[in-house]
Order: structure tokens, then sequence, then C-alpha cells
């Protein structure tokens, strides 16, 4: 008892979050490139499961991916999103042109805004 409280002390006041692996040792064998490979090998594995946990955790992942909530609809606006006016084809073809030019260029386009009943 004495040692677990001391090594966790020591680890605390060292920083916790420094330490990746925590690997106990009984003999040299345990501590050979080979052995920690194995260690972390070990700890990548995913966790046993019996057939009715898998079963739940298949059936949990299957939900999840069917699920299409989208969220509380009560903020969603109701003016929408687009400008209240056309482009002219003229213009979308400006715009296009503009992206695929290298060099700097100004593109400036004059329009009214009016509402349309």
């Amino acid at each position: 008892m004495l040692y677990a409280s001391s090594r966790s002390s020591l680890v605390k006041s060292l920083g916790s979050s420094l330490f990746t692996d925590s690997v106990f040792a009984t003999s040299k064998v345990d501590l050979t490139p080979d052995a920690y490979a194995a260690h972390l090998r070990h700890v990548a594995a995913p966790n046993p499961l019996s057939s009715r946990e898998q079963e739940l955790a298949d059936l949990r992942a299957a939900e999840n991916a069917a699920a299409s909530y989208e969220g509380s609809q009560a903020r969603r606006t109701h003016v929408g999103t687009s400008p209240g006016f056309c482009w002219a084809q003229e213009a979308e073809d400006a715009v296009v042109d503009l992206s695929r030019r290298q060099e700097d260029s100004l593109l400036i386009l004059v329009g009214f805004f009016f509402k349309i009943p």
C-alpha cells in the first residue's frame, strides 16, 4: 500500500499528463523493445465483448448511422438566405472569369435593389 500511494504521489507531482504508459515488469525480459511493442498492441486492441454486448454495440452504431435529427428548428430564419435579385448571365460569366484569372482584377457589379411584390 505504501508503494502505491508513494508512486501515485510521485506521478502527480511530476505531472501525470507527461506519462503516456505505465509498464509493470517482473523480470528483465519485460523491459525489452519486443515486450513494449506487445504492450502497445495490447493497449490498442479493442476490449473483448460478449456476444450480447457486441449485438448492443452494433445496434447502437446502426441507430447512430440512421439518425437524421438535425437539431432544433427554433432558430431557423424565415427571411431566406439568397439575395433578392437575379444575376444576369453576363454578371455570372464575369464572376467565373474572375475566379479563373491569375492576375489581380476588380469586378464591380452595379444593380438596383427593389422589392418584388
